[in-house]
């Protein structure tokens, strides 16, 4: 996108690059058409977005949402696939689905602990329903030295899971339709990290050990289910960093794809993300001018959630030749930049007060979290507008332009 010659309606704004979106939805259909295709809502948190992907997926199958309450909304929009990726303890909310599943959507809970089965237990024999659920199998790769992975599903092994299917098994309004493989370290782990691209070739191995031992464990648990007599709804796995991979394994039904419709700044570090254009973003003016060669924006920066480092800062997508100071970084309200030299230019490029800087947040949905609306654009640098609308730019409303907090 032309960045250049757009002037946003308003600033501190969110961006939405709808070529670039157009043209991540086309490489995710290609990459995963062997398989059903899941949204993960975390990555999106915008019904308008994920409708709009939705329609151009012919492999759609449904969501994977993050929280109880979410599913509830999402249901309420029209959508009738739902897979809960995190055990919940919000029984209200759980209740709360029940009048649409018993329409004929579908809801299904995650679980990896007996104390999650007991709370959906209670709130389908006060309801007097059955309840989906999902086992959670942990993919890591515990190493005697290194725990390659997420610490997420107490699930590691074939024994695990029989010990929660003795306990799923106390409780006729417990179904096991489901199980998810999700192969975080393969999936969400960038090869070249900044400052530590001596590492680089160390993950590259761990990944490729880390697909071998994934494609037996999953493999292993699944039959195990089948020869138990659980007649699987889906067997969810992957994400966006490890499409290829996931879509091949003859287990999986179906993967889970939602970062990499955004291509936010994190996922610049990782292998196979490099078809993948950047599609989302905030913009920021710059409103003060306090020395010679630096410029000082309105708004902060957005700092993604995770271990601290620089791989969780936004970036400067556009003027290239700004960078952020060492000492302040982006900031709450305010974020400073220095101006450096183009070329052979011995002068700094001119910025006045009232231009824009583009930046790209390190995480996908986490963007979401902090404005209203995502304001649309196409390649031409002209804002989309809305059909018969002509006077009114063209937006994707965001949960929080919806008036809702997820946890």
């Amino acid at each position: 996108m032309d960045f250049a010659h757009i002037i946003p309606p308003k600033a501190p704004s969110a961006w939405l690059d709808m070529d670039a979106l157009d043209h991540n939805i086309k490489l995710v259909n290609q990459k995963t058409k062997s398989v059903q295709l899941r949204l993960a809502t975390k990555s999106i948190r915008s019904i308008d977005v994920l409708h709009y992907i939705k329609d151009k997926s012919p492999n759609f199958i449904g969501l994977i949402s993050y929280a109880a309450d979410e599913s509830v909304y999402l249901l309420e929009n029209g959508f009738g696939n739902i897979l809960c990726a995190y055990p919940t303890l919000d029984a209200k909310s759980v209740a709360a689905t029940f009048d649409f599943t018993k329409q004929g959507a579908t809801m299904i809970w995650m679980v990896d602990r007996p104390e999650h089965v007991d709370v959906l237990n209670e709130v389908a024999k006060a309801h007097d329903v059955i309840i989906d659920v999902c086992l959670d199998i942990n993919m890591s790769m515990p190493l005697p030295k290194l725990y390659f992975g997420t610490k997420r599903s107490a699930l590691m092994s074939i024994k695990d899971v029989k010990k929660l299917l003795k306990h799923i098994k106390k409780y006729p309004n417990i179904k096991v339709s489901a199980a998810m493989g999700y192969e975080a370290q393969i999936a969400g782990l960038p090869e070249h990290l900044p400052g530590k691209t001596v590492l680089s070739p160390a993950i590259r191995l761990l990944k490729s050990l880390s697909q071998k031992q994934v494609s037996k464990r999953r493999r292993s648990i699944v039959a195990y289910l089948d020869k138990q007599g659980y007649t699987l709804k889906l067997v969810n796995g992957g994400g966006s960093g490890s499409m290829d991979f996931t879509s091949s394994q003859p287990e999986v039904s179906e993967i889970t794809v939602g970062s990499a419709y955004y291509k936010p700044a994190y996922f610049d570090y990782m292998d196979s993300m490099h078809e993948f254009q950047p599609a989302a973003g905030f913009v920021l003016p710059v409103t003060r001018q306090p020395e010679k060669g630096v410029i000082t924006c309105h708004s902060g920066g957005f700092i993604a959630s995770g271990a601290t480092g620089a791989d969780k800062a936004p970036v400067i997508h556009y003027p290239k030749h700004l960078s952020l100071l060492n000492d302040e970084g982006f900031g709450e309200v305010q974020t400073p930049m220095a101006i450096g030299k183009t070329g052979n230019d011995d002068e700094m490029p001119r910025l006045n007060i009232g231009d824009m800087v583009w930046c790209r947040h390190a995480k996908a949905g986490e963007l979401c979290e902090h404005f209203n609306e995502l304001i649309c654009y196409r390649q031409s640098g002209r804002p989309t507008v809305a059909a018969n609308k002509v006077e009114k730019q063209q937006t994707m409303i965001t949960y929080r332009g919806e008036g809702k907090c997820f946890h």
